[in-house]
This record gives structure tokens, C-alpha cells and sequence, in this order.
């Protein structure tokens, strides 16, 4: 039950990232050579969760998800980038 929960919630947060990390995803709007690596680290993460979560390491997937957005949303309150999370439901 809670692995399931866990997997719900991976899939989620994963379609969101792939969608935000896509080429029309994300405006950048300032720095281009620093907003540009913090994204590389941020599609790191996300490619991090995508191996652990091939292993079955569903929670360090869930916690490299959460690193990425977690990058991406600071870019975009320092005004580098713009995106829109997808709202649930």
C-alpha cells in the first residue's frame, strides 16, 4: 500500500519534471551560463531518479525528484527561468 502510494506520487512528480525540463518547458530569463548549469544539475537529479527507480530504490527516487524541482523552483523565484508546475487533479 505505501509502496503503491510511493509510485502514484513518483509518477507524478515525473510527468511534471519531464514536462518543465522539456525544450519549451522553461523561459530563461537572465544568466544563461549559470541558470544553464543549475539546469544541467537539475536534469542530473532527474536522471538520478530514473536509474534508482529502475533498481526499485522507489524513496531515493522520490528524493532525487524532489532535489530537481527543488532547483528549478529557486531558479524560477530568483527570476532565471519561468515555468508553470501542473497543477494536481
Amino acid at each position: 500500500m505505501v509502496e503503491e502510494k510511493s509510485i502514484a506520487k513518483y509518477k507524478r512528480y515525473r510527468s511534471n519534471l519531464m514536462r518543465v525540463l522539456s525544450e519549451g518547458g522553461i523561459q530563461r530569463c537572465g544568466r544563461v551560463g549559470e541558470v544553464g548549469k543549475v539546469l544541467d544539475l537539475a536534469r542530473r537529479y532527474y536522471e538520478d531518479a530514473e536509474h534508482f527507480r529502475g533498481k526499485g530504490e522507489i524513496e531515493t527516487a522520490l528524493i532525487s525528484l524532489a532535489y530537481s524541482e527543488g532547483l528549478l523552483d529557486c531558479l524560477r523565484l530568483m527570476g532565471h527561468i519561468q515555468f508553470r508546475w501542473q497543477e494536481e487533479g
